[in-house]
């Protein structure tokens, strides 16, 4: 055990949070929603996380600034995609902040599920109801019951270590 007077026992700065925090493997996801004119908006998340099965929550945090947030907040619900090693440039384009709403989500064509914008080509998407929205810290939690849902088949997008993987753990290329 670290003594507290220890430089190990001292609070981390930034810097070394966002550095453990890149240590965090996880799914590659892009949230979407309506906006206020109805068209779509998205913002890639790597915090997206299953809350409950019954009843059926997800969670996801997206930065406080966030014009999807914003947005979902309006709009009362959202879609959740879980993306496949082949969605690495829409995931890329969703967490471009100069990007416009339109430049974000592309050419492809979406779906509406419940009023929601759905790219049914994800490895799996659900579109949820917005149950809580939390603010901690410089982001917000937010939690959606899931109000329809899709599993298909293929090889998740990670993120790690700053940078987005395939299955084999190597860094995948756009």
């Amino acid at each position: 055990m670290a003594d507290p007077g220890s430089s190990l026992a001292t609070r981390p700065g930034v810097a070394q949070c966002l550095d453990l925090y890149a240590k965090l493997a996880s799914g590659v996801c892009v949230v979407t929603t309506r906006g206020a004119t109805g068209s779509p908006v998205c913002a890639t998340v790597s915090s997206a996380a299953a809350v409950s099965a019954s009843p059926a929550l997800i969670s996801l945090c997206l930065a406080n600034g966030s014009r999807t947030l914003a947005a979902l907040r309006h709009h009362g619900s959202f879609a959740l995609h879980i993306l496949g090693e082949r969605h690495r440039p829409w995931a890329e384009r969703c967490a471009d902040p100069l990007a416009t709403a339109a430049e974000r989500f592309g050419e492809e064509q979406a779906e509406y599920v419940h009023g929601v914008p759905v790219r049914t080509d994800a490895l799996a998407w659900s579109v949820c109801a917005v149950t809580d929205v939390r603010a901690y810290g410089d982001h917000h939690l937010v939690v959606g019951e899931v109000l329809a849902a899709h599993t298909g088949n293929g090889h998740p997008l990670l993120w790690y270590d700053r940078a987005f993987h395939g299955q084999g753990g190597g860094a995948v290329h756009g």
